[in-house]
């Protein structure tokens, strides 16, 4: 039996599911029936959500109070009428499979009330059984079903740890050093003297900053990387974007740029040139040898995509301005920085140097629980809710998500000591920094945050009616 984070509801195709993610970062999904009971889904409705999700568009997230934040099932899916359990590797293939499948025609058992049933886990054995025999029947009736690990006689490595790059580098963590990095710069024909300058003042920056990082990763993309200045139409089509001044493309270890953009220092585009150099010491997809490697802080599924980004850009501007506001990603990255900067066993250099499940196992040894896992994808779904016109989720769903980023900036700042005007401007501060140049959009609850500081102060001892909202 799996447990899973409920993340919440939503609507596809006129149709009620559930998302769920384990702690494996695999999604799976119930069907909601109109009775409110669960049925698990057939494998082409499986397949088109992980599409959907993978794309993060046309989904409509419709939450429902007092649900439940986790449950304990067996992850099953129909496949031609018959209930089959599901193991991790079955997960991985059919997220990496982008079609629909439709093997048989008979799909009305689909629409009867197909409760989920929480059995017991010896059936694991008895299903793999039948999956083993049900695999063979499918890769008759369909080509190209299985995925073939080894494409154009090559293996692909997915490394999300720079311990991992032990296994694919000839060279180990202390042999890449600023200097070799710094070499690299200068010697890249690809680079013109205007960006190498930007690159190599980033480079001292992080060297001041982030002694102790792996800059193998960053060593290798410098062999080929290259910036290219593009005009207004090549840049949208690149950067898949109406706006955007600089982009990395790590398909190409090319980082384009508009021309005309200025990259001076304290400017917006100073910034979003850094952030892209940055994304250069993290992101990896190359060919060594005869292994095709892949190196990425978020999940295979995606999720921690924007919690990537948000941490590199708090890396990047945080090497050589400790005090602007104005941050890419803004919401989410107020929020990773209140929650880096109150916790103890974590800073920026592990980005570098580890993955999201870091983070998260990091978040829960700090918050003693077990909930990080449910907060970044609650972060995530809150950025799609914003950028994306498809998606509705009611603004309560984020109070837990406020919740716990408070609980953490309280922890190091109120004390029962405090005066009512010495809290209150610890509550007001935090207020202020998650909060800072958000769009009104995002209808973040203020008033509910004030909620939870009159319960947060009951709780360690300061009477709450002595503060005011």
């Amino acid at each position: 039996m799996i447990e899973y984070n409920i993340i919440g509801n939503f609507n596809y195709k006129r149709k009620e599911y559930q998302l769920l993610i384990d702690n494996n970062k695999k999604y799976f999904f119930l069907g909601i029936n109109n009775d409110n009971s669960e049925r698990y889904i057939d494998i082409s409705e499986y397949i088109a959500l992980i599409n959907e999700f993978k794309n993060k568009k046309d989904a409509l997230l419709v939450t429902k109070d007092n649900k439940p934040k986790k449950k304990k099932l067996i992850p099953k899916i129909f496949i031609g009428g018959i209930l089959i359990t599901i193991t991790a590797s079955f997960i991985n293939i059919m997220s990496s499979y982008n079609s629909i499948i439709n093997f048989h025609k008979d799909t009305s058992y689909i629409n009867t009330a197909s409760y989920v049933e929480q059995v017991d886990e010896s059936e694991y054995d008895k299903a793999q059984q039948a999956l083993d025999e049900l695999y063979k029947e499918i890769e008759k009736e369909t080509e190209n079903f299985k995925i073939d690990e080894r494409q154009d006689g090559l293996s692909t490595i997915r490394i999300f740890n720079s311990e991992e790059l032990d296994d694919v580098f000839e060279n180990k963590k202390e042999d890449i050093t600023y200097d070799d990095i710094i070499n690299d710069i200068n010697n890249n024909p690809n680079i013109s003297d205007k960006y190498k300058q930007i690159y190599l003042e980033l480079i001292n920056n992080y060297k001041e900053k982030y002694p102790t990082i792996d800059l193998r990763m960053l060593h290798h993309n410098l062999q080929t990387l290259a910036i290219a200045e593009l005009d207004e139409r090549d840049m949208k089509i690149k950067a898949r974007s109406i706006d955007a001044c600089a982009v990395y493309r790590v398909d190409e270890n090319t980082i384009y740029v508009a021309k005309g953009c200025q990259f001076e220092k304290g400017t917006w585009d100073y910034q979003v040139i850094t952030h892209e150099m940055g994304h250069t010491f993290r992101e990896l997809k190359t060919t060594i040898g005869d292994k095709k490697v892949r190196c990425q802080f978020e999940s295979i599924s995606g999720h921690g995509t924007i919690v990537g980004e948000a941490m590199n850009s708090l890396m990047t501007l945080r090497s050589y301005d400790t005090e602007e506001k104005d941050i890419a990603y803004q919401l989410q990255s107020n929020m990773n920085e209140l929650m880096v900067e109150s916790m103890d066993n974590y800073f920026y250099d592990d980005y570098i140097n580890h993955n999201l499940t870091y983070y998260e196992n990091q978040l829960n040894e700090y918050n003693e629980d077990d909930q990080a896992v449910r907060m970044i994808g609650l972060m995530e779904l809150q950025y799609d809710d914003y950028h994306n016109n498809s998606i509705i989720i009611d603004e309560s769903e984020f109070h837990d998500l406020y919740d716990y980023i408070a609980r953490m900036y309280y922890k190091n700042n109120l004390n029962p000591n405090m005066t009512r005007e010495e809290a209150e401007k610890v509550r007001d501060e935090f207020i202020y920094r998650i909060t800072y140049d958000v769009p009104e959009e995002y209808n973040i609850n203020t008033e509910h945050m004030k909620d939870f500081f009159q319960e947060y102060c009951v709780e360690i001892g300061l009477k709450s009616n002595e503060y005011s909202r």
